[in-house]
Order: C-alpha cells, then sequence, then structure tokens
C-alpha cells in the first residue's frame, strides 16, 4: 500500500504536455500518455535510447529536471526509443547494468523495494561479449549511483574445462577495516606495510616526514585539505606508487624539494584519483607515466619547480599511450609553476580549470601553460589559460569553452585561489566551466549552478572539508 500511495503521489507531481506535434530532443523528458514511468530521451546520431528514472527522490537530485517539461507520447512513440539501463557516474569510470527486477502490483510497475540494484561490467570484453552498445550509456551523478544497492559484478565467462586437481583453497582474508594515524600506527609507511587491498588509512592533521611506498589498492584521506602534510624534504618523493586500482588519495599536501610530490610508474595497470589536495614547493607535483592512469579532481598545484628555476611542472604525464589510457584534469588550479601542464605520448583530458602565470626561468623550453607532443593527444576544453610565457605549447590547443581572462583569485600572493564574487570585482571563471548538468557545482559561488572553473568548482568541490 506504501508504495502504491507513493506511486499516486509520483504521478500527481507530474504535468502532462501534449506533444504529438512538438520533436523529442536530446535530453528530453517523456512518459507514455496516462502512464507512470518518466524516461529521460538520449539520441547518439540515429540511434535513440531512453532510461527509466526510478522514483521522484532520484529526478529531484537533478537540478535541470522540471516536471513541467515532461512530454506525454504515444505508445509507439515510446517504443520507438530502445530502454537503457546502462549507467556510468561523473568520475567514476565503472560502467554498470542497473536490475530493477520489476514486479507487476496494481498499476504500473515498481522496482524491487523502490531501491533497484547496480553491477559493475567488469571488463570491456564483457561488455562486448553481452554485446552492449557503448553509446547506450548515461551519465549520472554519484546519488543516483550510491542510491542502487551493489550487486554481483556482470562477468561473461567462458566455460572452462573442470581442473584434475581441485585448487588449494586460499586462506581467509579479513574485511576492509580503517587504519588511523598515528592511533593505530605513528608512520604512514607503517599503516600501508600493514594495510590490505580497500582498506583506507585516516590521516590527522599533522606533518609526516616521510618518503611513502604504496602499491596496494588504498584510500588515503587526510582530516582536512591544509592539515596533513606529507614532506619527502627533498631525499626522495613524498609518495611513489608502483601497483594499485583505484587508488585514493585526497585532502593531503605533498612536498619534496627538487624530487616529486607523487611519482607513478608501473609494470602493471595503476589507476589513481587525486582529489581536494594541494602540490606545492617540488621539483614537480604530479609526475605520471608507463602505465599510470590519473585523474585530478579540485586540487591547487603551485610553485613547483627546481631551485635553479631551469625546470619543472606542475604535472607531468608521459609514456601512457601505447597503453590506452587517458589522463584526467578537472576543476584544478595550476599557478606559479615552471610549467603548468606538460605531456608527452599520452592521451590528457583538462577540463573546467585554471591554469595561469606558469612562467619558469632559464629553461632551454619556452614555459608553458599547457604543453603536449608525440603520440596521442591534449583535449582541452572550458578551461582558463592565461598569463603563462607560453600558454599552449607543441600541439596543445585550446578547444570549445577556453577563455583567456584574469581569473580573479581573492588573494593570490596568499595563495588563496578563490575567486572573486563581489558587485564590482568578480572572476569571471566563475559559471565558465562545462555547461553539462553532470559538472554542476555542489556550493554555489553564484545563483546558478553551473560549473566554476578551478579547484573550487564542480560536483566534487565539497570535498576540501571532511
Amino acid at each position: 500500500m506504501k508504495k502504491f500511495f507513493i506511486l499516486i503521489l509520483f504521478s500527481l507531481l507530474i504535468i502532462p504536455f501534449k506533444t504529438w506535434a512538438i520533436d523529442i530532443i536530446d535530453g528530453d523528458l517523456i512518459r507514455q500518455e496516462s502512464g507512470i514511468d518518466v524516461y529521460i530521451v538520449k539520441i547518439m546520431g540515429t540511434e535513440k535510447f531512453k532510461r527509466l528514472i526510478l522514483n521522484p527522490e532520484i529526478f529531484n537530485q537533478y537540478g535541470h529536471l522540471k516536471w513541467e517539461n515532461i512530454k506525454e507520447v504515444s505508445p509507439a512513440e515510446r517504443d520507438e526509443y530502445i530502454t537503457s539501463d546502462l549507467v556510468r557516474a561523473v568520475g567514476d569510470e565503472k560502467v554498470y547494468k542497473l536490475y530493477p527486477q520489476h514486479q507487476e502490483v496494481g498499476v504500473g510497475v515498481y522496482p524491487n523495494g523502490d531501491i533497484g540494484e547496480k553491477r559493475w561490467i567488469k571488463t570491456a570484453d564483457d561488455f562486448l561479449a553481452a554485446e552492449y552498445n557503448w553509446n547506450a550509456i548515461y551519465n549520472i551523478n554519484n546519488f543516483e549511483r550510491d542510491y542502487y544497492s551493489t550487486g554481483e559484478d556482470f562477468v561473461v565467462s567462458e566455460p572452462q574445462p573442470e581442473p584434475p586437481v581441485p585448487p588449494v583453497p586460499s586462506p581467509p582474508s579479513r574485511n576492509p577495516i580503517t587504519i588511523n594515524i598515528p592511533s593505530d600506527y605513528t608512520t604512514i609507511q607503517a599503516a600501508i606495510n600493514a594495510a590490505i587491498d580497500g582498506d583506507t588509512i585516516s590521516i590527522k592533521s599533522g606533518t609526516y616526514n616521510e618518503n611513502v611506498n604504496l602499491n596496494k589498492s588504498l584510500k588515503l584521506i587526510g582530516e582536512t585539505s591544509s592539515s596533513v602534510v606529507i614532506d619527502g624534504l627533498g631525499n626522495d618523493n613524498a609518495i611513489n606508487i608502483t601497483d594499485g586500482k583505484d587508488i585514493l588519495i585526497q585532502r593531503v599536501v605533498l612536498k619534496s624539494k627538487d624530487k616529486y610530490g607523487i611519482y607513478c610508474q608501473s609494470d602493471n595497470s595503476v589507476t589513481l584519483t587525486i582529489k581536494n589536495s594541494t602540490f606545492k614547493d617540488s621539483g614537480w607535483g604530479l609526475v605520471a607515466e608507463n602505465n599510470c592512469q590519473v585523474t585530478m579532481l579540485n586540487n591547487l598545484i603551485y610553485n613547483n619547480r627546481n631551485s635553479a628555476n631551469t625546470d619543472g611542472a606542475g604535472i607531468l604525464i608521459k609514456n601512457n599511450f601505447s597503453y590506452g589510457i587517458t589522463s584526467e584534469i578537472r576543476n584544478n588550479t595550476i599557478d606559479d609553476n615552471y610549467h603548468g601542464i606538460w605531456s608527452e605520448n599520452s592521451n590528457v583530458k583538462v577540463m573546467n580549470s585554471i591554469i595561469t602565470s606558469n612562467i619558469g626561468g632559464t629553461g632551454a623550453i619556452s614555459n608553458t601553460g599547457i604543453y603536449h607532443s608525440g603520440d596521442g593527444k591534449s583535449d582541452n576544453s572550458f578551461s582558463n589559460v592565461y598569463g603563462n610565457s607560453t600558454d599552449y605549447g607543441g600541439d596543445a590547443r585550446p578547444g570549445n569553452g577556453c577563455i583567456v581572462v584574469l581569473p580573479g583569485f581573492v588573494l593570490v600572493s596568499q595563495r588563496d585561489y578563490r575567486l572573486k564574487t563581489g558587485t564590482t570585482e568578480y572572476s569571471l571563471c566563475i559559471d565558465a566551466g562545462h555547461p553539462e548538468y553532470i559538472y554542476n557545482d555542489v556550493n554555489y559561488t553564484s545563483n546558478t549552478a553551473r560549473n566554476d572553473m578551478g579547484a573550487y568548482g564542480g560536483p566534487d568541490n565539497l570535498g576540501w572539508t571532511p
């Protein structure tokens, strides 16, 4: 009965909008005349898809969706669109298949428990073996992804011959846990040594003079964004990463004079996400090469150059092209380094970022905001690249939505890279990022949700606080 009344309310909230003479375009909301299920339309060339919006709670999490914009269609028009249950959340490389497990109850259909289930399609081979269509994947926000319960991974496996000898069972392992520093271990390295894949290492405020070696799938999360400092002291890099899938580093400050804040390279495939962190006062902030796929979200990157001021960069990505990976640099502020972003033989996507005042010293190569050479591509969009010795170098070029304006930081001399919001002095980087709703700010700088460029915009800008 509870579900029945909820569904009645859902139906009453929907204001029908007759569309027999109106074209349906990409992103429209549709439902069958007198029906309940609401779909969002996706049109890719000649391919037409529709995706069910599970319930009003999910609907209301997308600020751009309006009940009054739902268009009524005939059953035949609705069935022109192939139903898709493939989704991927922004910032998450995993593609999920949704299993609502419909049951007929009264009028319409209800997902089991009003929640539904998501299953990760574990590999591209599984995706292709199931004959799924890449164009049918919908982008969703993190709220909707986390709303669904998690089922078993979706795996298409070939039948295997029965082994002649039963395999020896693996010893039982514990479930992932949170390891606290310094209460459980006094150093980050000791905690990593004791951890297993899937553990979280929670770091209390303080300065940790360490050269950390990381080769596991872990989460390293600082207490606050500016109070946890990992300083390599110039002896070695602050963090060296040689192995691990789904590594997350969040809310830490990384530095090591004339060395790297983070160095990631591996003979195996490494996937690394760095959020709400600061790279400063090193020779190079982040260096990722040789099979290291990195996603940089909402980071501050400044004053990275060698002591002689002849080389260095905020971000250096190289020799990843042959591994078929793309590194993403989204909603970062990259200021006052020798080079801003330098990439070679790699695919790099830069979006919603501010790259400014990267002016080195006496190096042989012109100091550059964004540079790319060799195989691969530098895909730059909706970013402000301004005031560098050379804004673009090599084959890097500005793309859709890129601007060249004074960023309008609050107080750059104090490294306060928030954007000015005054009535007479305000930043033109506000509301200038990618307009698609999945990139919207969570905290608004203005009265609109559109993405602000730089470290304090976008869906992950809340991560600067615990």
